[in-house]
């Protein structure tokens, strides 16, 4: 059947991209070596089709492949999700074997080149994507997916298995950035067989301790495995599709909800607010009888409106520790659409996604340093909002708590602070009576020395963009990734003694700003390019060794 699999995908890809696919530096190939490249090439479009969820015309376009395409054979930045797409493909026509670990190993070099802007090892085909490159690479939020593609039968080797990991483990040292993703001749050919991407998802779930709602409209709610969950996350592009943003692997949110998976799985039914799912239609099925216990229902169409970041974070978890999850369960509700008027979905989608939720930051309200920091620079003139919901008119003369807490971390002695900062700022919020929240927020914090700290940190952003034009490259995104650390390297070498002062101006610091920040700049990248060349600069500014070893560095040289 494997060859036969093989033409079933050649006929597809073919149908897909004829005519879409560049192939003007091979009009001199043989006809059977032009065929190869052409479904090679189509391959990896087909990829970014199906997983990136974008239009053929739109993958096709993705396409690098060719002479010193450096591994890479299609780049794709989907700007909405904040993902980049990094593709290599091989396409076997006797549908054996997988990806030769040289293939490998040299497409996990193209991926280091990218991701230190090294262009001018690429071809032509790469550099016309330089500016979604520079953008995705630009943004500490982007994730970066990366694709192995291949019409053989075969699992990868465990060598390629093991240079694959080595690398992503360097890669994720700090904050999982960058993940995996393999399409081989059985999972292409069930896509393409099943129409993944216009068929519809269906589902045979097992709900535990199941309820039922006759009217208005016909629901089902219960319990189920996050196990069985995990398994959704296969039709991810689609499943999510309704929802209003797909699973965002790196928020504080979900590193809670795998942490949750993790250490205490029989609690996480209590904790997690559940999924809401769609569906065209719900049957139960007469297995399990009229017992509320357990029962088993045919779902049609499946779409969840809210929940993807569940679905995603049990998924993540999943991979990593099968055990522990297996011992989790959630609460879904499946809202059948039979009768419905043609609106409803949009509205649930809508409602339950927009219903007031508390943050950890709404807990911070609750601390009475927040009130009396607000109260006093309020006698300055100055607005400061710690409370969701509130805004401030003129920020030349107010601040959040936002801003407060990275400006506090910046310019505090513990490094840590400032990383989590860029990190995730929410583990600062994360209890209100103990460091680091209250390390950073206590009586000795009075009001003048917080707000002259934001308005000599405003005048380090603003240095810092300034700095971006004058490097290029690599260089050029570290004012960016490295803002925090930077703010950093600048309040340490200031004299921030007499802040407190109500007569100090501050205006012979903030003039000194400037050249400081430039020269931490420098020295900075000096640092990051002796010592870790090769780094993802979006994950080395969240590493506390790496940053101790740069700041020493930067001392040295000062």
């Amino acid at each position: 059947m494997s060859v036969i699999h093989v033409n079933q995908i050649k006929a597809h890809l073919t149908s897909l991209f004829h005519e879409q696919i560049d192939m003007t530096d091979c009009t001199e190939k043989s006809a059977k070596d032009y065929e190869s490249i052409f479904l090679s090439r189509s391959l990896a479009a087909f990829v970014i089709h199906i997983d990136a969820n974008v239009e053929p015309i739109q993958a096709a376009a993705s396409v690098t492949d060719g002479f010193h395409d450096n591994g890479l054979d299609a780049i794709f930045f989907h700007e909405s999700k904040k993902t980049l797409y990094l593709v290599q493909s091989k396409w076997r026509h006797d549908g054996a074997g997988s990806i030769e670990r040289g293939d490998a190993q040299k497409f996990i070099q193209g991926v280091k080149d990218l991701i230190t802007i090294k262009l001018d090892r690429f071809n032509k085909k790469v550099n016309k994507h330089q500016k979604e490159i520079e953008t995705a690479l630009a943004d500490a939020n982007t994730r970066i997916i990366l694709v192995l593609a291949y019409t053989g039968q075969s699992n990868l080797s465990e060598e390629i298995l093991r240079d694959l990991n080595d690398f992503l483990y360097d890669m994720n040292d700090s904050a999982d950035v960058m993940e995996l993703r393999t399409f081989k001749q059985s999972q292409l050919h069930h896509i393409i067989a099943t129409g993944a991407l216009g068929a519809p998802i269906n589902f045979e779930i097992v709900l535990r301790d199941w309820g039922y709602m006759e009217e208005p409209f016909p629901a089902y709610y219960g319990r189920i495995s996050a196990s069985e969950i995990a398994n959704w996350y296969t039709y991810h592009s689609k499943l999510f599709a309704p929802n209003i943003r797909s699973f965002l692997a790196d928020s504080n949110i979900n590193q809670d909800i795998t942490q949750t998976l993790s250490k205490e799985p029989e609690n996480f039914w209590y904790f997690n607010n559940g999924i809401t799912a769609l569906c065209s239609a719900i049957k139960k099925k007469p297995l399990g009888g009229p017992s509320r216990d357990s029962g088993v229902f045919e779902c049609t169409d499946v779409s969840i409106v809210n929940g993807a970041q569940t679905v995603g974070a049990i998924a993540k978890a999943n991979d990593k520790d099968p055990t522990s999850v297996a011992r989790a369960s959630v609460m879904v509700r499946f809202i059948s659409l039979e009768g419905c008027p043609t609106d409803f979905s949009v509205r649930v989608t809508r409602a339950t996604n927009t219903q007031n939720r508390i943050e950890k930051r709404d807990f911070v309200s609750l601390d009475t340093q927040q009130e009396r920091l607000r109260t006093e620079l309020q006698l300055e003139g100055i607005t400061y909002v710690y409370k969701s919901g509130y805004s401030i008119d003129e920020p030349s003369k107010g601040f959040d708590l936002t801003e407060a807490t990275v400006v506090l971390a910046s310019a505090h002695s513990e490094l840590s602070y400032a990383m989590q900062a860029k990190k995730g700022i929410g583990v600062l919020w994360e209890d209100v009576t103990k460091a680091p929240y209250r390390a950073l927020f206590n009586p000795n914090v009075s009001s003048t020395r917080l707000w002259r700290l934001v308005q000599m940190h405003r005048a380090v952003d603003i240095e810092l963009k300034n700095q971006q034009g004058s490097y290029h490259g690599r260089d050029a995104m570290l004012p960016v990734h490295g803002n925090r650390f930077l703010a950093r390297q600048v309040f340490r070498h200031l004299d921030l003694s007499g802040l407190d002062d109500p007569n100090l101006d501050i205006n012979e610091i903030l003039k000194a700003i400037p050249n400081i920040t430039a020269k931490a700049v420098e020295l900075a990248i000096k640092a990051v390019n002796e010592k870790y060349s090769e780094s993802y600069l979006a994950n080395i500014f969240k590493n506390n060794n790496k940053c101790s070893c740069i700041e020493a560095y930067i001392d040295q040289l000062w």
